[in-house]
Order: structure tokens, then C-alpha cells, then sequence
């Protein structure tokens, strides 16, 4: 025969035994929303990391010599035989660079902003070009990024580069000096500069590969 202390020892051990499993539960529940708030928080410090450690440092060029005047649509394009502006920076990664003019090395100098659609269609143009082996021997490929907005898209250009596996070592221009002293008008653009330091050839907008083979030609002739 159950007494009624049996009945009562066992409701209160039922009892118990439900509170220990819905405390088990609750602290389960507890450990997921710690983590879920853990994942959360290391994905917003690897953004910001990545948005504004070192390798998206927006960094600023200097030009020296007199600036080209600005780039004119038609006609012919007063800056041609200009000496061009020597410019002092650092590359994507921080490093210290200069494009000097004059040198003795033909360069081809590309302008581009990250959030350009034009740019964003030119680089892999490019990048495909020269490894067709388009770029000409003994003439060099340099890079600038310029009109650098972190509320715009495709920021930091640092990555957008890197993803497009770009070829050439680039200089950024993060207060737009370099674009100014060059005459930038619109995006992308090119300057053409011989081994004596002087315009051969401008033109902003998205260039075919046949356009570089016979505009960048030029500088190996």
C-alpha cells in the first residue's frame, strides 16, 4: 500500500526534477545567446579591422613640378610635350613610392576611383591585357587610386584591387593632389609620359584592348 507520505515524497522529487531540467534548459538557451553575441561582436571588429587598419589607411600624395592643365574633351590636348609632375606617396600596402618622370622608363599611368562602374570594368580589361602579354617590354605600368570615399561603394580600393589581382604597383592619392596635377577630369584616365618625362597622350573613359596595344605602343616606338 502507498501511504500518502510515499505519494508526497515522490511528487516533490517529480518536482524537483522538472526544475533542475527547465534551469538545465534556460542556461543551455543562455550559452547560445552568448555565443551568437560572441560570433556577432568578432564579425563586427574583423569589419572595422579591415576597414581601418592598416591596409585601408587613406594616405596622401604630393606633386611637385607645374601641373597639367585639365584635360579638355576634343581638340588637341595642350599638355602633350609638358613635362609631367613628379608625385610622392605611398602604394595599397604603405610602402613609400615615386612616379618620376623622366627616368628613362616610358610609363603608362592609370587614374581610377574604387566606386567608378568605369573603372571597375577597365581594371580587369587591363589586368587581362597585360597577361596576354599586351604591355609592351621596357615600358611600365603604374596605378594611382584617387577620388577615395569611404560612403561610396567598393571601399577600401586597397581590396578591390587586390581581388582584381591588378598588375601594377599603385600610389595612393587620398587628398586627390595627383589627379589634380595630372588635369583628371573624368574616370578612368590615362597619361602617357615618355623616358624623357613628357605627355605623349591623355584620354579619360574605359579603353578596348586593341586601344592599348596601339595608344600604349606608342611609348615603345
Amino acid at each position: 500500500m502507498t501511504t500518502t507520505s510515499s505519494r508526497s515524497k515522490k511528487r516533490r522529487s517529480s518536482t524537483r526534477s522538472r526544475g533542475r531540467g527547465r534551469r538545465s534548459r534556460r542556461s543551455n538557451l543562455w550559452v547560445w545567446v552568448f555565443l551568437g553575441v560572441l560570433v556577432v561582436l568578432f564579425g563586427v571588429l574583423a569589419f572595422v579591422s579591415r576597414s581601418t587598419g592598416p591596409a585601408a589607411e587613406i594616405t596622401e600624395a604630393t606633386a611637385s613640378g607645374e601641373a597639367l592643365p585639365p584635360l579638355a574633351q576634343g581638340g588637341s590636348d595642350p599638355a602633350v610635350g609638358s613635362d609631367a609632375p613628379e608625385l610622392t606617396g605611398q602604394t595599397l600596402d604603405g610602402e613609400s613610392m615615386t612616379i618620376e618622370p623622366g627616368d628613362g622608363t616610358p610609363k603608362a599611368i592609370a587614374f581610377l576611383a574604387h566606386w567608378c562602374p568605369h573603372c571597375q570594368r577597365e581594371v580587369p580589361t587591363v589586368t587581362q591585357w597585360v597577361e596576354d602579354g599586351g604591355l609592351p617590354e621596357g615600358v611600365e605600368l603604374v596605378g594611382v587610386t584617387t577620388g577615395i570615399d569611404r560612403n561610396r561603394p567598393n571601399f577600401p580600393p586597397q581590396d578591390w584591387l587586390e581581388r582584381e589581382e591588378w598588375p601594377a604597383e599603385t600610389m595612393v592619392d587620398g587628398n586627390n593632389t595627383a589627379a589634380q596635377a595630372y588635369g583628371l577630369t573624368n574616370y578612368p584616365y590615362w597619361v602617357l609620359v615618355d623616358g624623357d618625362g613628357q605627355v605623349v597622350l591623355r584620354w579619360s573613359g574605359e579603353t578596348t584592348p586593341q586601344q592599348l596595344s596601339e595608344r600604349i605602343g606608342q611609348l615603345a616606338e
